[in-house]
C-alpha cells in the first residue's frame, strides 16, 4: 500500500490510559453517564464501524460477566452493540439534519477510502481504562486501519465534510469500549483490584473484513442503530480467532 501512515505506539497509549484512571477509579473518583440508563438516546451521528466476531464477542461477554458480578448498577454493552469504531465522519449530535442531507457525499468518501484496503486482523490483549469507561485493547497486524483513517480524513476534508471531524479526540486506538459507569462504585478498591487481574487477560482476535457505515446513538446501541451500508474488503479466507500471543 503506497500510502501507509504511520502507526501509533499503542501499548503506550493503553499505558498512558490505564495510569490516568486506575488509581482515580480505586478511590472511586469515576465520570458517570447517567444518560445510558435513561432510555432510548436521541442523539445521532454518522460513523464507520467493525463488528467483532462470535468467538471474540463472547470472550468480550464473560469478561463483561466478571465487571458487571462484581459492580451490578454499571451499564454492560450487550454482545450486539460491541464494535471498533473505525472513525466517527461525524459525532453524535441532537440536531443531525444538516449533516445527513450530505450523507451521500460521506458515502462517496468512504466508497473511495476504502479503494485498494484489504481485509485485516486486529488482536486484543486485555483492558485499559478512563475515568468513565472500561475497554479492550485492540492492536491492528499491519497499517491498514490507520491507513484507512487517514484515507478517509483526506476524503472527508476533499468534500468539505470535516466540520466536527476529531471533535472530541484525534482516534488513534483500536480499542472497543465494554463496559461504562452509570452509578457510584459500591467497592472500589475491589473493583479496582479486579481490574488490575484482568489486566493482561488475553482475549482473541477480529479479522476485518466488512465494515458498517451506520447512522447511530452515542452507544452505537443496536436498538435505534440504522446500517446505511455494508462494505465488504477482499481478502484471505478467514483463520480461526486466537488469543493475542498464543
Amino acid at each position: 500500500m503506497k500510502d501507509d501512515f504511520p502507526s501509533p505506539d499503542l501499548h503506550a497509549w493503553y499505558d498512558a490510559m490505564w495510569a490516568r484512571a486506575h488509581g482515580a477509579i480505586a478511590a472511586g473518583d469515576i465520570e458517570r453517564d447517567e444518560r445510558v440508563l435513561a432510555g432510548p438516546d436521541p442523539r445521532r451521528g454518522l460513523t464507520l464501524v467493525a463488528r467483532p466476531g462470535a468467538a471474540l464477542t463472547k470472550r468480550f461477554d464473560a469478561l463483561l460477566e466478571r465487571l458487571a458480578q462484581a459492580e451490578p448498577g454499571q451499564y454492560r454493552h450487550p454482545p450486539a452493540d460491541l464494535h471498533l469504531t473505525v472513525l466517527s465522519l461525524f459525532t453524535v449530535t441532537e440536531d443531525p439534519g444538516a449533516q445527513l442531507a450530505r450523507l451521500d457525499a460521506y458515502r462517496a468518501a468512504v466508497h473511495a477510502a476504502l479503494k485498494g484496503i484489504e481485509a485485516f486482523e486486529i488482536a486484543f490483549a486485555g483492558i485499559t481504562l478512563s475515568r468513565g469507561a472500561v475497554m479492550a485493547c485492540g492492536y491492528p497486524r499491519g497499517p491498514a486501519l490507520e491507513t484507512l483513517r487517514e484515507r478517509l480524513r483526506i476524503q472527508l476534508r476533499a468534500r468539505g465534510l470535516d466540520a466536527s471531524l476529531d471533535q472530541r479526540y484525534r482516534l488513534v486506538t483500536a480499542h472497543a469500549t465494554l463496559f461504562r459507569f452509570a452509578a457510584p462504585l459500591r467497592q472500589p478498591a475491589r473493583f479496582a483490584a479486579l481490574l488490575e487481574e484482568l489486566r493482561h487477560a488475553p482475549l482473541g482476535s477480529m479479522r476485518v473484513d466488512q465494515l458498517e457505515l451506520v447512522i447511530n446513538d452515542w452507544y452505537m446501541s443496536s436498538g435505534s442503530l440504522q446500517r446505511v451500508e455494508l462494505l465488504r474488503l477482499p481478502g484471505r479466507p478467514e483463520r480461526a480467532a486466537q488469543p493475542y500471543g498464543v
